[in-house]
């Protein structure tokens, strides 16, 4: 599959409709768009005046101009952002796929699909897992609005009624939101839970009082780093929305154990004053 990386940080403005639409590209392209290569690995796409391609060691630079969007009105809607940027990816690649003799077949059923979707980066990830009873069925899923949200699609097997259940909201992130598709389990029929990729942590849903808990496997398991860990994410609100209670129990239980760094961040807090709000680091904010 062809990796593809977009550098739009050339144009003049950087709506989140472009960057949304952008990240449904690449998603697609990598996972779904069956587009033979040769020995390029990888494209990176630059909006620029002249055309022009330079490949080293599996990688090819593409320069493009991005006519469609250059010349969009700054005041357009965010859908026609997201049209405009995708009509420039496809007739960037159309180009390239023309000078590197590829196949153009692929790039067009990608439009298409784009098209269909109307740019929105939303929808499911593998196979739908039946509850004990099989009265209800489970999905991966994730809808797009200001953030992605990630979580589980729950749809009853003998009606149309079906539940969102929304376990974390991140930023347009196409890296961190693979990391975060797992697999689901039935715990038991009214318990679900979705795994992140790595197939140690997960969220537990109680689709009856739609409460969401987020286990993290280090600290649940009394390790002292794991549990420093595990406060830090809800400082930052990485992955986990931010609260500072919870980081608090957890600071509290590493300290306990006499992990140095916990007990330094408490004491530091106590001693200046300081709350932990203000110890969060926002760049891993992981909804920016």
């Amino acid at each position: 599959m062809l990796d593809l990386e977009i550098n739009l940080a050339t144009l003049p403005f950087q709506a989140r409709s472009i960057r949304e639409a952008s990240v449904l590209y690449v998603y697609l392209l990598t996972t779904k768009c069956k587009l033979h290569t040769g020995e390029v690995a990888k494209v990176v796409l630059h909006p620029a005046p002249v055309e022009a391609q330079v490949t080293v060691n599996a990688i090819c630079t593409y320069s493009y101009p991005f006519k469609q969007l250059r010349a969009c009105p700054a005041d357009a809607q965010p859908l026609t952002f997201s049209e405009f940027l995708i009509k420039d990816i496809h007739e960037a690649l159309l180009s390239l796929a023309a000078l590197k003799g590829w196949d153009v077949t692929p790039l067009h059923n990608l439009y298409t699909e784009m098209v269909r979707r109307r740019y929105n980066f939303s929808g499911t990830s593998g196979r739908s897992i039946k509850n004990p009873s099989r009265q209800l069925s489970a999905t991966m899923a994730w809808r797009t609005n200001e953030y992605i949200d990630i979580g589980v699609l729950v749809k009853s097997t003998k009606g149309a009624s079906e539940f969102f259940f929304t376990v974390t909201s991140i930023g347009i992130s196409l890296g961190l939101f693979e990391s975060l598709l797992g697999n689901i389990v039935w715990v038991d029929d009214k318990t679900i839970r979705l795994f992140q990729g790595n197939k140690r942590d997960y969220w537990e849903i109680d689709t009856e009082s739609q409460a969401v808990k987020f286990y993290f496997a280090r600290a649940e398991i009394g390790d002292a780093h794991g549990q420093f860990d595990l406060a830090k994410m809800y400082i930052n609100g990485w992955v986990v929305e931010q609260d500072m209670e919870n980081a608090r129990l957890w600071l509290q239980r590493s300290a306990a154990q006499g992990y140095t760094r916990a007990t330094k961040l408490l004491q530091r807090i106590s001693e200046r004053h300081e709350s932990l709000a203000s110890l969060a680091d926002p760049i891993m904010n992981s909804k920016k």
